[in-house]
């Protein structure tokens, strides 16, 4: 039986499961000497230059930031309407951070907003902020020494297990392609699987729906043990969804359904949550500041709140966003597609959350995203289904900038 009110439901002590984790480690004596040095030679580190590259091969932007201490930072944007992000972060985004104190982060955030935000505070705008937002973090963490984990305050945990997310294309990929791919995942390690059935708004309540022959296979292939999750992309309305819902896990034992109706539905999101009380319902990758998951989380009452670093802002929204989500005691499970800097930067907020869920998402790689991994030196993909939190200064991770400056424009 559901509640009114917007509070968690069933499995609450299963979705924190991961609270706890390990303690920080303490910096060496050297560490701290080296930082309170570089603290002390230039409290009022400067921004001097910001850049965004776009890998058209690789399907990546980049965005670089650098200092006049010498250091740099590296984010990245949400790859859809790339041109915009670029015209966004350099010829729109910069003017309000070029010259202003590095360390000032959320107040740069807040600039970058509110200064623009007649250009719409809901997709292109916080995509292309999260790229600049991200690169900040990062370069604070590497003139201070510090992982940004321990500048957001601190961690909860060191690792996470991935679920392997596996896109059909609305059916254009091929059942056998996508069981091949979910077995590849738990031959892995992976506990978990989800797929993704992009039907879409546009698309709505497909007729038949080619989603139960995938789910049916999958399901075959790797057994009951491993849990299988469905992403419907916003395809159905409130009724499809829960018959969808109610299908999915009596015959096949899905009990997380992400995204049935339209995330900014949430009339109908609620009347598929209080239907579906065996299943988990997950939503929030299309929401993309704190406004728009407070409303999706007293209208809508979703089980678990799942938004994109890459898209709500970068590090410094996603952790307020955290802050509001613990007031009504919802789950943070990251909404995560880009194998780098997205993964990274996930990584670093999830260690620090207190509530959060029991994966975060890790994307098939194909040959794009491949590509993506080799512009890094650090590989950070999953061992045995974990993603283990990268402990290096900032992100953790070093570009080849050399590799990126190549790549950058090349068609």
């Amino acid at each position: 039986m559901h509640h009114s009110s917007p509070l968690p439901r069933r499995h609450f002590l299963r979705n924190l499961s991961l609270l706890g984790g390990s303690a920080l480690v303490p910096a060496s004596d050297a560490q701290t000497t080296a930082t309170t040095a570089r603290l002390g030679a230039s409290p009022d580190v400067k921004v001097t230059a910001i850049h965004c590259h776009i890998l058209q091969r690789q399907k990546i932007a980049l965005v670089e930031l650098n200092t006049d201490a010498g250091v740099s930072g590296w984010g990245e944007c949400s790859w859809d309407g790339e041109g915009l992000m670029k015209h966004f972060v350099e010829d729109l985004l910069a003017r309000q951070c070029i010259g202003k104190n590095l360390h000032d982060v959320r107040r740069l955030w807040d600039w970058m907003f509110y200064e623009n935000h007649d250009l719409g505070p809901g997709g292109a705008l916080p995509n292309a902020i999260s790229g600049i937002d991200i690169a900040l973090w990062d370069a604070r963490g590497r003139l201070l020494g510090l992982p940004i984990y321990q500048l957001l305050g601190g961690q909860y945990r060191d690792r996470i297990r991935a679920y392997g997310s596996v896109p059909v294309r609305r059916g254009r990929v091929s059942i056998e392609d996508c069981v091949k791919q979910c077995v590849a995942f738990v031959e892995q390690g992976y506990e978990c699987v989800k797929v993704r059935m992009q039907i879409r708004e546009h698309y709505l309540n497909p007729e038949p729906d080619f989603s139960f022959g995938y789910v049916e296979a999958v399901r075959r292939a790797i057994g009951d043990k491993i849990e299988l999750m469905v992403d419907a992309n916003n395809g159905y309305s409130a009724s499809r969804a829960i018959q969808t819902g109610l299908k999915l896990y009596e015959k096949w034992g899905v009990t997380y359904f992400e995204d049935p109706v339209s995330d900014q539905n949430h009339e109908e999101m609620a009347q598929v949550v209080a239907a579906l009380d065996q299943v988990e319902i997950v939503a929030g990758e299309k929401c993309y500041t704190r406004w728009q998951i407070k409303d999706l989380i007293t209208q809508g009452n979703v089980d678990i709140i799942n938004p994109d670093v890459v898209k709500v802002g970068g590090l410094t929204e996603l952790d307020r966003i955290h802050h509001l989500a613990t007031c009504y005691q919802k789950p943070i499970q990251l909404h995560n597609t880009r194998p780098t800097i997205s993964t990274a930067a996930s990584l670093h907020a999830m260690a620090t959350f207190s509530q959060v869920a029991r994966y975060v998402e890790y994307p098939i790689l194909n040959a794009d995203l491949e590509a993506q991994t080799k512009l890094f030196r650090e590989d950070i993909r999953p061992k045995n289904g974990w993603l283990h939190l990268p402990t290096g200064p900032g992100l953790g991770i070093t570009p080849d900038v050399d590799a990126i400056r190549r790549a950058t424009n090349s068609v």
